[in-house]
């Protein structure tokens, strides 16, 4: 009897341990699938955060794609398509899940990739920005040059005309019957700014006996009405008293001693205002005519 009460008490004591581990186990089990559920909730908020970032950065791009204004029209096209280009991730970028974390981390591989295109364009933009204030600078240095002459000229007219019977005076060519003519694109005459299409300066190279014979070049400069010259290039130069000033047309003449006419065209190449302009001549360093003329 009590061998029974024993082996009834011992397989209660089995049943309890068993019932105990049961529970661990459950317990355990519970609690594992809590962590592995923690986990993947922070996995998912880890990638919505992601996911929000590349938005604010991509929308960041779009602003600074609005910021970045060039004079070259090409340059600003280009732009415009990289600017819609990125509203189009965008736009993809909402319809993708966060729980897509492989397809953020692609987005996010496209974000690095749009980033560097743009810092190609900002080193683009300065470059041209650069180079548009050098160009500003020497237009500047261009006037102050004629400035300069014009001013130097007047300081020394006197003196040149006191010197008239020297052999140098003797030697200078002269510009005789100089004429300042607008034409149209049919070659008719105009000094009309809205028919105009090319400027043509005739004058007459006198005879002189006393100056070298040959070949020679002849430049013209023509200053708009705010003293401007113009010139077709920054490396349209020649010298003049010592100094390179810039010239707006040249042409090559041989020049045999004896009276010569000719005629030298500049082609519209700019937008130019209505005004009164400037023409000086020169050849082998000297000035040797000068005439000024209206246009409408």
């Amino acid at each position: 009897m009590e061998n029974q009460t024993e082996k009834k008490n011992n397989i209660k004591v089995i049943v309890l341990i068993i019932l105990s581990l049961a529970v661990i186990f459950l317990v355990i089990d519970k609690f594992n699938q809590k962590s592995k559920t923690n986990t993947i909730i922070e996995e998912l908020e880890d990638t919505n955060t992601e996911k929000q970032n590349i938005s604010k950065e991509l929308q960041g791009l779009v602003i600074q794609y609005d910021d970045l204004k060039t004079n070259n029209d090409t340059l600003n096209k280009k732009l415009e398509i990289e600017k819609e280009r990125i509203k189009a991730i965008l736009e993809e970028l909402k319809y993708v899940k966060s729980s897509n974390a492989a397809k953020v981390k692609e987005y996010k591989k496209e974000l690095g990739t749009l980033r560097q295109i743009m810092r190609s364009y900002i080193v683009q933009i300065d470059s041209l920005y650069s180079k548009n204030k050098e160009l500003v600078t020497e237009n500047i240095k261009v006037k102050n040059q004629y400035d300069d002459i014009v001013s130097e000229n007047e300081n020394l007219s006197y003196e040149r005309d006191s010197l008239a019977g020297t052999v140098e005076k003797a030697a200078t060519l002269k510009a005789l019957n100089l004429t300042a003519t607008g034409l149209n694109v049919r070659d008719k005459e105009t000094d009309r700014i809205s028919k105009l299409d090319k400027i043509k300066i005739c004058f007459t190279l006198d005879e002189n006996n006393i100056t070298e014979q040959g070949e020679k070049w002849v430049y013209i400069r023509i200053a708009k009405p705010d003293k401007y010259v113009i010139t077709e290039s920054e490396y349209n130069l020649f010298y003049f008293e010592g100094k390179q000033i810039a010239y707006t047309a040249k042409r090559n003449v041989n020049y045999t001693g004896k009276s010569t006419d000719m005629c030298i065209f500049w082609k519209k190449n700019e937008d130019i205002k209505p005004g009164l302009y400037y023409v000086d001549i020169f050849t082998e360093g000297k000035k040797i005519g000068t005439l000024a003329f209206n246009l409408k």
